[in-house]
């Protein structure tokens, strides 16, 4: 195996074993066992997607209701605790994906501009 390879394969499993993962990972489970909350936010993205429509067509008293609508399901789903829990543990991941990716950007950028390779 290649040093790359080796080095690819080092990283993918510390963030497969990194808490926020791990963390996020049952939150996501926790979440899909909710049937309602899929079934809310596909609706929730239909009336958003109506409302752009509307606007689009000009018909503005449908798009204000479709809006409306979806600005229901928005804030109700907002409310909700599993929800809360799982964007705040998906939040946690991605800061840690964009860090990591931020790290192995700079440290390219650097050898590349060192003339490393």
């Amino acid at each position: 195996m290649t040093s790359y390879h080796d080095s690819l394969r080092k990283l993918i499993l510390a963030i497969h074993d990194h808490p926020s993962i791990i963390a996020y990972k049952e939150a996501q489970q926790q979440f899909s066992q909710f049937g309602q909350f899929e079934k809310q936010v596909y609706q929730m993205k239909r009336y958003q997607q109506d409302a752009e429509l509307f606007q689009k067509i000009a018909k503005e008293q449908a798009a204000a209701v479709s809006s409306s609508k979806a600005k229901e399901l928005e804030d109700s789903l907002n409310h909700q605790p599993v929800i809360e829990d799982y964007r705040e543990k998906m939040q946690d991941a991605s800061d840690l994906i964009q860090y990591i990716t931020k790290r192995i950007e700079d440290q390219l950028n650097k050898e590349l501009t060192h003339g490393k390779s």
